[in-house]
């Protein structure tokens, strides 16, 4: 035991005294790889932390505010994680009390989501039939009146800051506390003849939802079409170009959705003859009954993370701000609200003046007034990886380098030895990407945030990315010799 506790004690020391040389090299290595990387004027934070020891390797403008861009999801999911915990579900009811039918909200972004509805299978109309059947198994006596309860969130169903020319891209739906197809329109087109307006198919179906048809059938060419709408309203117009049928929709943000939802239940309860119920928003203050459960549709957090994380879907990362929101106020969710929550839990874990450097617009990164450092980003992704309450939760709902999500084309040409999962993070002059690097057999893990900001508009993005990529591959490099040290150390 002694020449055992002595020999511990030697490679301890040897470690002690490899392991801070070896992390001024990786220090070193960024500062050359920065110096060398083509990036013009574009302003650059970094920050990368070892999450075993908590000793930073190599930081630059750690403490200068940047645009977050996407990188803002990982903040507002792992808040999420916190406040609703890993357990939460989010529950959209369908609830009968006498003639009248009420469908109370719960903000869920994934309910009747189409690519969630793809993934198992399931028609857009199967949804409306399970609840009309529901409704006709219950009490099969005519609907007269239709609740659409939404107050879970405010009614501000658009940030300010958001880009106005963009309103009506799927990116920047509007955000409700009744959410329905990722509150998009999914339009289908093909050809019907060379200079004719091409054939159409809307999803959901429904003979008020209307597209004013400017499109073409062409012969040669490519398809780019592409759908305006009149804000505030649902007033629709197709154009571009259509010489083959397409197999993605083109996807056009929709207005009210909550009330869009309404009518379309409403058509499948007249169809399925249970009545032709008039249909209306609950009002702010009204008190109505609990009545008796009819139908539900569950979703569990994870699934939410994964969309939100993974796709970088911008209406599932509003959705949980504002949720967390509502979870502690106890009133509508909104973007104040969610913030304020948000800053809550940045200072619980990461101390108040992390928290005060920390400016909260939204929840996805669309707004250009989210600021944050790297000095938080990279803090925050420890304080996650450290709590094993949602460490576990929040590590899946990453994407997976060369994988999966918004990084399936990332890190083709990288010969990595550890797993990355990290978030990218996208705006008109702004190329993110910050997250994780774990040695596979150590299960050793790295943290890093890398914030670029103000590229010039002569700059390619791909040369950000590269950036990127090579301080990933250097941290890849680090954590190998860090672990053939160990056991060259732990062979001596």
């Amino acid at each position: 035991m002694p020449r055992f506790r002595t020999a511990f004690v030697a490679v301890a020391a040897a470690l002690a005294l490899a392991l801070p040389a070896v992390a001024q090299d990786l220090a070193d290595d960024i500062d050359a790889l920065l110096g060398a990387s083509p990036l013009g004027r574009a302003s650059v934070g970094l920050k990368i932390v070892d999450l075993d020891t908590r000793e930073t390797l190599a930081e630059i403008n750690a403490d200068q505010s940047f645009i977050p861009a996407s990188n803002m999801k990982m903040l507002t999911s792992a808040a999420a994680l916190a406040v609703l915990g890993p357990d939460f579900v989010f529950r959209t009811e369908l609830r009968r009390e006498g003639s009248r039918l009420i469908v109370r909200g719960a903000g869920d972004p994934a309910f009747a989501d189409p690519e969630l509805l793809e993934e198992m299978g399931i028609d857009l109309e199967r949804i409306f039939t399970i609840w009309t059947d529901a409704v006709r198994e219950r009490d099969p006596a005519p609907v007269t009146e239709l609740v659409i309860d939404d107050r879970i969130f405010d009614d501000q169903l658009v940030h300010p800051s958001w880009p106005k020319d963009q309103l009506n891209r799927w990116y920047c739906a509007e955000v409700s506390g009744l959410n329905f197809h990722a509150n998009v329109l999914s339009l289908y087109a093909e050809p019907a003849g060379a200079g004719l307006a091409p054939r159409l198919r809307l999803v959901p179906t429904a003979p008020w939802l209307r597209v004013r048809n400017l499109g073409r059938s062409v012969s040669d060419g490519a398809n780019t079409l592409w759908v305006s709408r009149v804000l505030t309203s649902n007033e629709m117009t197709l154009y571009g170009n259509v010489r083959w049928a397409t197999r993605e929709p083109v996807e056009v943000a929709l207005h009210d959705n909550a009330m869009i939802f309404g009518r379309l239940l409403r058509d499948r309860l007249e169809s399925a003859n249970l009545g032709a119920p008039t249909v209306r928003r609950a009002e702010p203050s009204e008190e109505l009954p609990e009545g008796e459960l009819v139908a539900v549709v569950q979703t569990p957090l994870d699934v939410v993370l994964r969309r939100c994380n993974v796709d970088s879907h911008n209406l599932y990362a509003e959705a949980l701000l504002k949720r967390l929101g509502h979870e502690v106020t106890g009133q509508p969710g909104s973007w104040a609200s969610g913030a304020a929550v948000m800053r809550m839990v940045a200072g619980r874990i990461l101390g108040p003046q992390a928290a005060g450097s920390l400016a909260i617009a939204d929840g996805s990164g669309m707004s250009r007034d989210n600021k944050v450092t790297p000095d938080l980003m990279a803090d925050w992704l420890g304080a996650v990886h450290r709590d094993t309450a949602l460490r576990d939760a929040f590590y899946a709902s990453l994407p997976l380098a060369g994988e999966d999500g918004t990084l399936a084309k990332r890190f083709r040409d990288s010969n990595l030895t550890a797993e990355v999962r990290a978030k990218s993070g996208y705006l008109n002059g702004v190329s993110n990407l910050s997250g994780y690097v774990t040695d596979p057999d150590t299960g050793r893990r790295v943290a890093f945030a890398i914030l670029v900001n103000d590229i010039p508009s002569s700059l390619p993005v791909r040369r950000v990315k590269q950036f990127h990529e090579r301080v990933v591959e250097e941290i890849d490099e680090w954590l190998a010799e860090q672990s053939a040290a160990r056991m060259g150390a732990a062979n001596e």
